[in-house]
């Protein structure tokens, strides 16, 4: 069975989409789907046994080529699980036997779709979201499971660590107010450090200056114990040195999800940002967050003005009984 997905997201929205089609795998192991993301986008989904092909498609790009070679495919199914209109155009103009929309369709590509699937879950995380989208296009209830970036299509990292004996850090976010302070991570890695719960911290870090600056100071802060992975690891190398770790900690970010997809048990700390909506999904965790309720009455201006520094409030010794926690009910 060949099936189309479309979804014009991130790291993010792929690894969220990847709980769904796992549930479709389990119950129809020959499907095998063709996903259509923004670029950069494919790295997330190179975990995902059940996707043969995943394809970049950029932001205001004429897409009659890709329109073309979709139709040529003949799929089964396809599914818009969300994105600006050229997605829906994918899916509306596809030929594939059955489309499906995630919600209501723009009103001139509505007679397109077979059908327009209506969020029944009660969990607002995103991947529960895609999975409810999925279940009612191939017609199956169940909870939803875990994401998937399976242990087969990971990669050597190349880091000398024993495993189970080490902590990850991502410090790093999209946006700087979801951003906490490298001094109270550092804070929480000496400590744990020292009663011996690990032997080492590795500090990830994406390609950008930003992040690999930052992962340095850190490094520098925690001491000889810490290594940066200097944002040289491809996702799919940073998935297995996940996969290894005792424990994850990180700020709200696509890494944080990738930890979740890897079953490794996950500390977040969450600033302004939509925790329900992104927090880790299918994993055991604990996470510090902020409250982002508006005050009654509050200026948008100084509510944005408030949020920037949300974080700053944020103690280590919060972050640290989350991570006591954590390990104590963890079996790693």
């Amino acid at each position: 069975m060949r099936v189309l997905i479309v979804k014009l997201g991130g790291l993010r929205a792929a690894l969220a989409a990847t709980a769904g089609m796992r549930a479709v795998r389990e119950r129809h192991p020959s499907a095998a789907f063709t996903f259509v993301c923004r670029p950069g986008a494919e790295a997330a989904l190179e975990g995902c046994p059940a996707v043969v092909e995943s394809v970049p498609l950029e932001p205001g790009v004429g897409s009659l080529a890709l329109l073309s070679r979709l139709r040529s495919q003949r799929h089964d199914v396809a599914v818009l699980l969300g994105g600006p209109s050229p997605a829906a155009r994918l899916v509306a103009l596809s030929g594939a036997s059955r489309r499906v929309c995630a919600g209501a369709a723009p009103w001139h590509w509505s007679p397109f779709f077979h059908r327009q699937a209506t969020a029944r879950a009660v969990d607002p995380h995103e991947a529960a979201r895609d999975h409810e989208v999925l279940a009612q296009a191939f017609g199956f209830q169940g909870e939803p499971p875990g994401m998937w970036f399976a242990p087969s299509r990971m990669q050597e990292h190349g880091l000398v660590l024993d495993e189970g004996r080490y902590l990850v850090i991502h410090p790093g976010a999209s946006r700087p107010e979801r951003v906490l302070e490298v001094d109270k991570w550092a804070a929480v890695a000496r400590e744990l450090l020292s009663r011996g719960e690990v032997d080492r911290v590795a500090v990830s870090a994406g390609p950008a200056g930003e992040e690999r600056i930052m992962a340095e100071a850190l490094c520098g802060l925690i001491g000889p114990a810490a290594v940066s992975t200097g944002g040289r690891l491809r996702f799919a190398q940073l998935a297995a040195l996940i996969r290894g770790a005792r424990a994850f900690l990180g700020a709200d970010s696509p890494v944080l999800q990738l930890a979740a997809a890897v079953g490794t048990p996950v500390v977040g700390v969450y600033g302004p940002s939509d925790f329900a909506r992104s927090r880790p999904f299918g994993v055991l965790c604990r996470t510090v967050r902020i409250d982002a309720t508006p005050y009654e009455g509050e200026a948008r201006k100084d509510y944005l003005r408030r949020m920037d520094r949300a974080l700053g409030r944020v103690t280590p010794d919060q972050v640290l009984r989350a991570v006591d926690e954590l390990l104590r009910v963890s079996a790693r």
